[in-house]
């Protein structure tokens, strides 16, 4: 289906201005593009964003003062003056020290603007980034780990132990834990040495692996925000770096929901749905989270062989998981 079908919504949504500062603003748009990316037609689209609506919630404003919405303008004008490769690469190496904001959001949102040319939408990401930022430091540990076996370390430190969180949200646990002098100095970085596509790849196997041993909220923001990453690669100039701070939010997130190991596998169904059963599950589902789950699973899974990698067969699962969840 032709961008411009999800570009008009996402047009008249930034016209309402309730969508300019409301929880939602982050979950509508995304949702939407998500959907489009499935298939679901225009009527899905419209249908959807109309149970969505009264769902909108405040959005807290920023610490230090700073606005989302005059951000998203700025970044607009941005956007029409400049094109949207320069902006990315002048903008990207600051603004994704701070990737973690508002739990992965602004990655995810901004990944979804680039990836169907809405420039609006990109401006959005960026504004998020920039008026919620939580930037996050490079690890510090000794050595280096690849990214299961640095699971299983922390799995089995006696110090975390006494890392205890006081917020119930995902982002309010993650800038707790992230925070935290116990936990940064137990995060060596991760090993880099077959390269950062390599790098990412073992990040991605890992996050699906976890999140089908516990179909964890957080595990699943994992999964999408890899798969923004790998949307931005071409405007990432410097990726080790950003792989290296994502490796420590992916620790957070790991930590935060309680370190599970071993990752026993949830049970799903033998045969897998179809992938074409599982898009046609998510564009029905009423979870705007279920929605950008399978559309990640599904666009990261046919990127690479299943005879190579196995990731394509542990995002099919993961799919057929949230899914299943989603209608038992």
């Amino acid at each position: 289906m032709p961008n411009d079908v999800l570009l008009a919504r996402l047009n008249a949504l930034r016209g309402d201005d309730s969508s300019l500062s409301n929880g939602n603003s982050n979950h509508l748009p995304m949702a939407l593009a998500a959907l489009h990316a499935l298939g679901a037609p225009p009527p899905r689209l419209d249908a959807f964003a109309e149970l969505a609506r009264p769902l909108i919630r405040p959005l807290p404003a920023p610490a230090d003062g700073r606005d989302f919405a005059s951000q998203w303008v700025r970044f607009e004008a941005a956007l029409a003056d400049e094109g949207r490769d320069a902006v990315l690469r002048r903008a990207l190496p600051a603004l994704l020290e701070g990737l973690v904001t508002a739990a992965f959001h602004g990655l995810i949102r901004l990944a979804y603007g680039v990836r169907f040319g809405a420039d609006s939408e990109t401006a959005a990401g960026l504004a998020l980034l920039t008026a919620y930022r939580r930037e996050v430091p490079l690890p510090q540990g000794v050595g280096d780990t690849g990214a299961a076996e640095g699971l299983r370390a922390l799995s089995q430190s006696a110090e975390l132990a006494g890392v205890a969180f006081e917020r119930p949200m995902i982002m309010g646990r993650l800038v707790e834990v992230l925070g935290h002098p116990v936990f940064l100095a137990a995060v060596p970085p991760l090993r880099m040495e077959k390269g950062a596509d390599r790098a990412w790849h073992s990040l991605a196997v890992t996050a699906a692996r976890l999140y089908r041993a516990t179909a964890d909220f957080t595990a699943l923001h994992l999964i999408t925000s890899l798969h923004a990453l790998r949307v931005l690669w071409p405007w990432i100039e410097q990726p080790q770096p950003v792989l290296q701070r994502y490796w420590l939010a992916f620790c957070a997130a790991y930590v935060a929901i309680g370190r599970p190991w071993p990752m026993s596998l949830l049970p799903v169904a033998d045969p897998l749905p179809p992938w074409p059963a599982l898009r046609a599950a998510a564009i029905a589902s009423r979870d705007d989270h279920v929605v950008k789950l399978v559309d990640s699973c599904d666009a990261l899974a046919h990127d690479f062989d299943a005879d190579t990698s196995e990731l394509p067969a542990l995002l099919h699962a993961c799919a057929a998981l949230v899914v299943q969840r989603d209608t038992d």
